[in-house]
């Protein structure tokens, strides 16, 4: 079962926070402001945009994404 998922990195990318950031608490990602970011922090919303570039966002890549930060979650011992 996967930590992260398209919904989350959509959430992510879509959040109106400027320094938006992907947490896992509780068992459950949250996106919350950097500077309130308790918990696993899996990535901030700067890192994917350095990682997407200019390209379209489809589900294809949110899914290529949703992979990518699904293993880091679990190699930071989610």
């Amino acid at each position: 079962m996967s930590v992260v998922g398209r919904d989350e990195v959509r959430a992510l990318l879509e959040s109106p926070l400027p320094d938006a950031t992907l947490v896992l608490v509780g068992g459950r990602c949250e996106v919350v402001p950097e500077s309130r970011a308790e918990g696993l922090v899996i990535a901030g919303r700067r890192d994917l945009e350095s990682l997407l570039g200019d390209g379209p966002v489809d589900d294809r890549r949110l899914g290529e994404l949703a992979d990518r930060l699904d293993t880091v979650a679990r190699d930071l011992g989610a």
